[in-house]
């Protein structure tokens, strides 16, 4: 591939979040849900010297009186099925990315470990956001086109 072919070839890259919450029976006193943004790198240069980074944010809203609520919250791997090594895909083309609990990017937002809150629900209920750290590491191999991924956020309270 030429460097003007490599240049051109600038792909486009948006990870979708599905969602599950699931409730212990301690827990049914209190009610809530997760919502999220989408987490888009935009385009993605295969030649820059940087990773690209983009961030969402996941909310846990929880109703009820009174209660304390810990929860914790989970991502997917995705189409991959592997947290350490998420991928996304264009047809048959795939670009690695990954997500992170933190803008330090040392630490995958996993399906085992998660992101622990806690909270009092106060009257009317509480809500707390948590932030996706997403990076696609530079220099990686990409054609052009729209790269996707699909994952699953789970809330266990």
């Amino acid at each position: 591939m030429t460097r003007a072919a490599i240049r051109s070839a600038l792909a486009t890259v948006v990870a979708t979040f599905m969602l599950a919450v699931t409730a212990p029976a301690q827990a049914l006193l209190a009610s809530c849900t997760v919502s999220n943004s989408t987490l888009s790198f935009g385009s993605y240069n295969p030649i820059a010297a940087s990773p690209s980074t983009a961030t969402a944010t996941v909310t846990v809203t929880c109703t009820g009186i009174g209660l304390l609520v810990s929860y914790t919250v989970l991502l997917s791997g995705g189409g991959s099925g592997n947290t350490a090594s998420r991928r996304m895909n264009a047809g048959a083309s795939t670009l690695p990315y990954n997500l992170y609990t933190s803008a330090s990017y040392t630490t995958v937002w996993d399906n085992s470990t998660g992101v622990s809150g806690g909270f009092l629900i106060g009257l009317g209920g509480t809500a707390f956001s948590h932030t996706v750290y997403g990076r696609i590491l530079a220099q990686q191999p990409a054609a052009a086109g729209s790269y996707v991924d699909s994952l699953i956020i789970t809330v266990s309270y």
